[in-house]
């Protein structure tokens, strides 16, 4: 019998008022996804190896969003 955990909070951060999702180029390296992301802060590229509320170099603190989740242009 295995036991499910259940997440702490929801896979959709902004849902729950965390910082919104940037829009991210998925690379594929050494077998995993990272992901490539522009930051909106210092229009650097930072590069994270998995989704959720990052903060980047530069301090700016965005939502990196899986594969399946779409970032939202409107905020």
């Amino acid at each position: 019998m295995s036991v499910e955990q259940l997440p702490l909070l929801p896979a959709d951060p902004p849902r729950w008022g965390g910082p919104a999702a940037v829009d991210t180029d998925q690379i594929r390296a050494q077998g995993r996804t990272e992901y490539a992301v522009r930051c909106q802060g210092c229009g650097m590229v930072h590069r994270h190896i998995s989704p959720g509320v990052r903060t980047a170099p530069c301090g700016a603190t965005y939502t990196v969003p899986d594969g399946d989740e779409i970032a939202d242009d409107s905020s």
